[in-house]
């Protein structure tokens, strides 16, 4: 099977490569990428079976707009639509999970578990099933849980993909007018979306939704 790897450290690569090669299976890496643009110019060029990617990787050309998280991914499989990706990712926040597996994730593979968990994941998305992760999965279970167990009690606030994913660009310093270039939208709808999402969180400043993305994993 022929893998792409992705990933802004190269020691990272190095290890990922390292794990394909020697686990007495049939996995040739045939390319790698330092960030999203790379990448994408990569999957152009060379035929592969699979791509595992980071889901956060700055943009490995200096000042650059990065292209990376559930955008990367959206442009990948728009391109790719039968590719096979499997997202590496350090987060632990389960609406960046479901949006992930929502754009088309095959696999989502938290990066403390990558060694242990890799092989299973790559084995489980060539079976043609998509694979959670066991942490992964007693999470969500949880949090499903956590929100069904009172009788009538409120859900808590559901940002769409797509506000997501602008709170998360905006809190890492990226302008309105960025993102709109990045993610194909005008500046009024990433404004519209950045908006809404505010309200729905209870948030009235740039301030707080700074600490909301922190304290939510989603400012890395």
């Amino acid at each position: 099977m022929r893998v792409v790897i992705a990933d802004d450290h190269e020691v990272v690569r190095i290890g990922l490569r390292t794990i394909l090669e020697h686990c007495g299976e049939d996995y040739e890496v045939v390319g790698q990428a330092a960030g999203g643009v790379k990448l994408l110019e990569v999957l152009a060029h060379t035929a592969c079976d699979l791509v595992i990617l980071d889901f956060l990787m700055p943009d490995e050309q200096q000042g650059a707009v990065a292209l990376d998280g559930v955008t990367l991914l959206h442009e990948i499989r728009r391109r790719h639509p039968r590719l096979p990706i499997v997202v590496l990712t350090a987060l632990r926040n389960s609406a960046i999970f479901r949006s992930l597996y929502q754009e088309g994730a095959d696999a989502v593979v938290e990066k403390a578990h990558v060694v242990h968990e890799l092989l299973l994941a790559l084995r489980t998305v060539r079976g043609g099933r998509t694979y959670v992760s066991r942490h992964l999965g007693e999470q969500l279970a949880g949090e499903h849980a956590t929100r069904t167990q009172a009788d009538g009690a409120k859900a808590g606030p559901q940002l769409s993909r797509r506000e997501m994913e602008v709170i998360r660009m905006f809190a890492q310093g990226r302008s309105i007018t960025e993102i709109a270039t990045l993610t194909h939208r005008s500046v009024k709808t990433v404004s519209r979306q950045k908006r809404s999402a505010m309200e729905k969180l209870g948030l009235s400043s740039d301030g707080q939704l700074f600490e909301y993305a922190r304290t939510h994993g989603l400012a890395g």
